[in-house]
């Protein structure tokens, strides 16, 4: 009888210190923290980007009428001028023959600016030369009137139409929209790149020859499912991706995904599995295994602020 409690008890102690260690082992069990971000549906671009440069559109060239020598020379360079300001005096060869017996204003003739703008080319500089009938005197741009010009690929050609919008992007910072205003008819022999006018919409006027980017939509997708990039991650050789889902409030769980239209910020989840109400990694979901336990250290939620701004 003794030997059979002595027994019991050692077969009873064995039986808790087994389960005290399963215990241990399970409280053992690493929890990672991690930042998660909201699942969003929306709309996302993917654009092309292209060099452009600012033109004037109306540049009007103003000619000397007669033959005759450069008396007055009343603008410089850069100098912004009104309809109808004096830019040059002209003096004909027989007012010059008799300029020292007072022939007064005759053989004096007055040229006026054509239209307000800018002195954009000045081809007389100093008094005394002397022009033929025609002759170019300088180019009055209307700087109201400043076109941004893109030599496009003709194999893009199909992305572009009158009327329809684009950004423009000058340094890091300065974006504004633009509307296609031409497309020219010809096809630069050489580089195969079609020429289109595109007019800025900023509010102050632009420089001529100013260089900038302009982006162009190649395609739209709207009320789409959105993540951020840093919550889409891939193995070695990039040809698997996927999210770290969190269930429960506990555990992140792997959902392989197919991605669509990405861009600087956002990621578009094609496949299904994912809902407006789900949280995903966005912070210390790389070398996750799947099914891991978690603790949420914060949101994250500069995915969102940024698929707000666009």
């Amino acid at each position: 009888m003794r030997k059979i409690l002595f027994t019991l008890c050692i077969t009873a102690f064995i039986l808790s210190s087994c389960t005290k260690k399963e215990a241990t082992e399970q409280e053992q069990v690493p929890v990672v923290s991690v930042k998660t971000t909201a699942v969003s549906f929306g709309k996302i671009d993917s654009n092309l980007t292209f060099n452009g440069k600012t033109v004037y559109l109306k540049k009007n060239l103003v000619v000397s009428p007669i033959s005759g020598y450069v008396r007055k020379i009343s603008v410089k360079f850069g100098d912004y001028v009104e309809k109808a300001d004096l830019l040059f005096e002209i003096q004909t060869k027989e007012n010059k023959a008799l300029e020292s017996s007072n022939a007064g204003n005759a053989g004096l003739i007055k040229v006026f600016a054509p239209s307000h703008g800018i002195i954009n080319v000045l081809n007389i500089t100093e008094n005394g030369a002397y022009v033929l009938e025609g002759a170019s005197l300088c180019t009055v741009a209307e700087n109201n009137e400043v076109l941004v010009q893109l030599n496009l690929p003709f194999e893009f050609n199909s992305l572009v139409k009158t009327g329809a919008a684009c950004t423009l992007v000058i340094g890091e910072n300065t974006r504004f929209s633009g509307t296609i205003y031409q497309i020219l008819p010809t096809v630069d022999d050489a580089n195969q790149t079609q020429q289109i006018l595109i007019k800025p919409h900023y509010n102050k006027p632009l420089p001529e020859n100013l260089n900038l980017e302009v982006e162009i939509v190649k395609a739209s997708h709207n009320r789409t499912c959105l993540v951020p990039r840093n919550a889409v991650m891939t193995n070695e050789t990039q040809t698997e991706f996927w999210v770290m889902k969190i269930v429960d409030n506990k555990l992140a769980v792997k959902v392989p995904v197919k991605k669509g239209i990405e861009n600087d910020d956002m990621v578009e989840i094609l496949n299904p599995g994912l809902s407006a109400s789900d949280l995903v990694v966005s912070e210390g979901g790389y070398g996750l295994n799947d099914s891991t336990k978690i603790a949420l250290s914060g949101p994250d939620n500069s995915g969102c602020r940024k698929l707000h701004k666009q």
